[in-house]
């Protein structure tokens, strides 16, 4: 697989976790106890944000820039919205009793309906998002593979902490022959 082809991969894969994030605060909102680390109130956090801010931002040096700009004031916008039901949900701290009984939440009435209109705005926000993301897809895929080179991502295998000496002027010291 080229460069291009994994750095477009890694923007579907992106794709993927934005949406199973949009799902998970619908189940969190709807009453459905869901794993609190993968809501991070953080967007660096999440495996969106951690792709957006470590890969796709490197291609603002090409065409991209605005496209990426509205994109990080959508996420921004859509992590404040869902920093309010994250607190409802998951500030106040469950007491071991009522979890075991099998109470979801300690939010009241009223704060469940706040979560509810707060993820209804998420929601709408996360429709624009979607919209910049197949623009983004788009400006990439027609991005030629020399310019997806220069997009680097850090992989454990390609980094090397020491360089290879080559040739018989290195001297290893009294233990080398």
């Amino acid at each position: 697989m080229n460069t291009k082809e994994k750095n477009m991969c890694r923007l579907y894969k992106a794709r993927t976790a934005h949406l199973k994030w949009v799902n998970s605060v619908k189940l969190l909102v709807s009453g459905v106890s869901v794993d609190k680390k993968y809501l991070t109130p953080l967007a660096q956090d999440s495996d969106l944000g951690q792709w957006f801010y470590n890969e796709a931002k490197q291609f603002a040096q090409f065409n991209s820039k605005n496209v990426l700009e509205e994109m990080e004031e959508l996420l921004d916008e859509m992590y404040d919205i869902y920093t309010k039901i994250y607190s409802i949900y998951f500030a106040k701290e469950q007491s071991t009793l009522k979890a075991f009984l099998g109470f979801k939440s300690n939010a009241s009435k009223y704060e469940m309906e706040l979560a509810s209109r707060c993820y209804e705005d998420l929601v709408e926000l996360s429709d624009k998002f979607k919209n910049k993301f197949g623009v983004l897809e788009r400006q990439l895929l027609a991005l030629g593979d020399p310019k997806h080179e220069m997009v680097r991502v850090f992989e454990e295998e390609e980094i090397s902490t020491v360089p290879e000496e080559s040739g018989d002027d290195y001297y290893h010291g009294p233990r080398s022959h």
